[in-house]
């Protein structure tokens, strides 16, 4: 495999070029009086469970921390296309899979990971029903989002929590939600499907549990404190923003503890954004505690680096490629400070117990 190294400035040209068509017509201005901030989540379509910006405005939790939320390009696919909207400018900051931001990174984009929103991301894995157990199911086909992505990274790290090898299952690329990976598995295509805590939650209360069941109900529960779902931005808007750039970190935290203690404070803004998705409050509430029981939520900002180390490790494992001048050690993959600086203010605070979103790196401000 071929490892070209692109110039910074030639990656952040490729990066434009396959971008300009996904800009036009980025969003407005949805807040009034404080700094202004563009923002992108993880799916245009918000989704509790991913869409943490709008969770956030619909909690009135950017006028709390004085910014003004403007809505970034809506756009299709998935981590790659936000780690391109920052890279170019189209937005200041977003909600990626920490794999595509590993990925811009190499490539030399001006790109960092401020906090992770889920510390051990935590997923179930479901099988056919013949399969009572995941020993059952060994060598079976077992869809994830794709071969690349960080739900593939986390299901093997699972299954080594397990006493499995990484490729003791065929992992099937299905792009798109949950539905598709429900569907996958429920016509046979697949074996084994990851999902997520909601999607679980869809998939019983729309009745597609006939020929399907859940193997492992929290992926977590196997795995180091993974980290999964980043928020990154420029460096070099961080660099000259560090007032906004903390100010959104803390306010972050703030729905992170919040959501972590509070059912409510959940399910609550998640009616408000997924209103059309056919549950009702009883089962959002289902859906939060499961995600409250896999130590979703961040609640230290989810920067752990003995548990990236892993992940980044693992990242050049499966793509046959080495560390090169951009990604190679940790300091090149985060800016800390605007986390280093909220905590410093916020204090630690005590996420899931036996789950804990334990900051490594971070000593308290009278300590350094």
């Amino acid at each position: 495999m071929s490892r070209t190294k692109l110039p910074r400035c030639g990656a952040a040209a490729f990066l434009l070029t396959a971008f300009v068509a996904l800009t036009s017509g980025a969003g407005q201005s949805l807040a009034g009086a404080g700094a202004p901030i563009r923002a992108i989540d993880i799916e245009p379509t918000p989704n509790p469970s991913v869409s943490y910006n709008e969770m956030a405005q619909a909690m009135g939790l950017f006028a709390k921390h004085g910014l003004a939320y403007q809505v970034g390009p809506k756009l299709g696919g998935g981590g790659p296309a936000r780690v391109q909207a920052v890279a170019t400018g189209a937005t200041e900051v977003a909600t990626s899979d920490i794999i595509s931001a590993f990925g811009g990174i190499y490539a030399g984009a001006d790109v960092r990971i401020l906090l992770v929103m889920t510390p051990y991301g935590d997923e179930q894995v479901w099988g056919r029903s013949q399969f009572k157990t995941m020993k059952d199911a060994l060598h079976q086909t077992w869809a994830v989002a794709s071969l690349a992505g960080s739900q593939r990274f986390n299901a093997q790290m699972a299954v080594e929590g397990l006493g499995f090898k990484p490729d003791d299952f065929r992992f099937v690329p299905i792009a798109g939600d949950d539905g598709a990976r429900l569907q996958a598995m429920d016509t046979g295509r697949t074996q084994l499907a990851t999902l997520s805590h909601l999607g679980a939650v869809l998939a019983e209360a729309k009745g597609y549990t006939k020929d399907v069941h859940v193997l492992i109900p929290h992926t977590a529960k196997y795995t180091a404190p993974i980290p999964r779902l980043v928020v990154i931005a420029r460096e070099s808007w961080v660099k000259g923003h560090q007032d906004e750039a903390t100010r959104y970190v803390e306010m972050m935290l703030d729905a992170g503890r919040q959501w972590v203690h509070n059912a409510k404070s959940w399910v609550d803004p998640a009616d408000k954004i997924y209103r059309n998705a056919g549950l009702n409050r009883q089962q959002l509430n289902t859906a939060w505690q499961d995600f409250r029981d896999g130590g979703y939520f961040t609640v230290n900002g989810g920067v752990n680096y003995a548990a990236t180390q892993k992940v980044m490790d693992l990242f050049f494992r499966l793509r046959n490629e080495s560390p090169n001048q951009y990604l190679s050690k940790l300091s090149d993959v985060y800016d800390t400070g605007p986390l280093r600086a909220a905590l410093d203010k916020m204090g630690l605070a005590e996420g899931t117990p036996g789950l804990p979103d334990q900051p490594d790196w971070y000593k308290s401000a009278a300590a350094h």
